[in-house]
């Protein structure tokens, strides 16, 4: 019986029905270390997980170029970003029960949208 519940669940995702946007909103896509920011952040959006804006970033004092460029691309979730030979990021998500997701990234002069390091889950408190 519980194949048989799977295998409609299943059946309505595919077919695009039975599901609210962000009924998978509680789960974290698949992510790998490498990957780009640009793709973890689409995979995340496309999940129903919502960029946090950084008010600090909306006017900042002194941006670097990584930041300079992150911005111009619309992450308004930056938290920062710190120059350790290279421009290590951080980023952060929230889902619909309000945990967090924070995302590590690197950036070189030559790939400046960044590579994923490492992420964690934060989860709220209730």
């Amino acid at each position: 019986m519980v194949w048989l519940k799977r295998l409609v669940a299943l059946s309505l995702i595919a077919a695009g029905v039975g599901f609210a946007p962000g009924v998978l909103a509680q789960r974290v896509p698949r992510l790998r270390q490498g990957m780009s920011y640009a793709d973890a952040r689409q995979r995340l959006i496309d999940r129903g997980w919502q960029p946090v804006v950084n008010p600090a970033m909306l006017n900042p004092i002194n941006p670097t170029p990584t930041v300079v460029y992150l911005l111009s691309q619309g992450y308004s979730e930056l938290m920062g970003c710190q120059l350790v030979a290279v421009d290590v990021c951080a980023f952060q998500f929230r889902n619909r029960k309000g945990h967090l997701l924070e995302i590590a990234t690197v950036h070189l002069p030559v790939i400046p949208t960044g590579t994923v390091t490492s992420w964690a889950l934060r989860k709220n408190s209730p």
